[in-house]
């Protein structure tokens, strides 16, 4: 194979590349595939000028990427993703530091780690550092209004992937103003694009990521805090919320800059999870809870009971169909979470009384 030949004639190179030209844009399962086995070996294989120089590498492998993940499924299973960063970051610091329109390129790379990334494509994710300001700005850069629904729609799935590194570094990887850039530019991209299950799922995994740092927390885009309404997306143990209503800073930040309406629904979250609180935590929603009931005829507090009320019969109807001893976790589960539930609306009813 001519990209496996360390030493390769210009003439080898450039028939390689024009036959690739014309096998890329077919559509079919197996061009993709012997496409993505042909992508590692181009991102793998020796640089010997001046027959096969950067340039052309390049462009190689952005042919052989073109013709794994342009199309749909089914998509070549990513596996190890480091070649695909490599190839990410190059094509960000093109478009950002020259300007460069390379919209298709990273978009096929992005489509490649949002949409084919199994387990062992996640645990490498998971541990990446986005460590150069241009990787972190190139993704920013995706979501302008200017760029394409697949292009923001994969930008806003691949997010979460590298979520642990970009939102919990030790110290910041971006400059204030990048960090709101950044904020304001997600926020739109999230805004614009049509809000399926998958992405709004996405959208919340980031933006409790923004919550939880405080790095980020103060450049949160009002507007977003209305994600809240799709935390059924997520399950109950989900340790980014654990910790959200744990942290005594996260009620006044919401109050003093959220919509009344978000700190109504953030309040009703709270008294879902009344038992889990920290004691500042609970006063805080003691507080905020009278608050935001005067003047409004107690309709936010019958609207918290009701909440409280509803998740209860839920759990009691689904612990019924165990035995009353049984030792299922999930029946144990559903005992305990009755159990607080009670405890949170004898917190409340003295509000209502009051």
């Amino acid at each position: 194979m001519t990209f496996r030949n360390p030493s390769p004639t210009t003439d080898e190179i450039d028939r390689a590349l024009e036959s690739m030209k014309l096998i890329a844009p077919l559509p079919e399962e197996e061009v993709a595939r012997q496409s993505y086995i042909l992508f590692h070996v181009i991102m793998q294989a020796p640089i010997s000028d001046p027959a096969y120089p950067q340039e052309k590498k390049w462009k190689a492998s952005r042919l052989a990427m073109r013709g794994a993940y342009k199309w749909g499924e089914p998509l070549p299973d990513v596996g190890d993703p480091h070649d695909i960063l490599t190839f990410l970051g190059h094509h960000f610091d093109l478009a950002t530091t020259y300007s460069q329109n390379q919209d298709e390129p990273i978009q096929n790379a992005l489509q490649a780690l949002a949409y084919a990334s199994g387990s062992v494509t996640l645990e490498v994710l998971k541990r990446f550092n986005p460590k150069e300001p241009s990787f972190v700005r190139g993704i920013c850069q995706m979501y302008q209004n200017n760029k394409p629904d697949r292009l923001r729609k994969a930008a806003i799935l691949f997010l979460p992937r590298i979520s642990d590194g970009l939102f919990d570094t030790s110290g910041p990887i971006m400059g204030t103003e990048d960090v709101k850039n950044f904020c304001v530019g997600w926020a739109s991209a999230v805004d614009r694009i049509e809000h399926t299950s998958e992405i709004q799922k996405a959208a919340l995994v980031v933006f409790f990521r923004m919550i939880n740092s405080p790095q980020w927390r103060p450049y949160i885009v009002v507007n977003n805090w209305k994600l809240l309404e799709f935390l059924a997306l997520v399950p109950e143990n989900y340790q980014p919320l654990r910790r959200c209503i744990k942290d005594p800073n996260l009620t006044e930040t919401i109050r003093n800059t959220a919509s009344s309406n978000t700190v109504s629904l953030w309040l009703a979250i709270l008294w879902l999870r009344y038992v889990e609180l920290i004691p500042q935590v609970r006063a805080q929603l003691l507080e905020a809870t009278k608050a935001s009931a005067q003047g409004r005829s107690r309709i936010e507090l019958e609207k918290y009971m009701s909440e409280i009320d509803s998740e209860l019969r839920k759990a009691e109807e689904a612990l019924m169909r165990y035995t009353t001893l049984s030792t299922d976790p999930i029946a144990i589960a559903l005992g305990n979470k009755i159990d607080n539930l009670d405890q949170a609306k004898r917190a409340l009813a003295p509000l209502k009384r009051s």
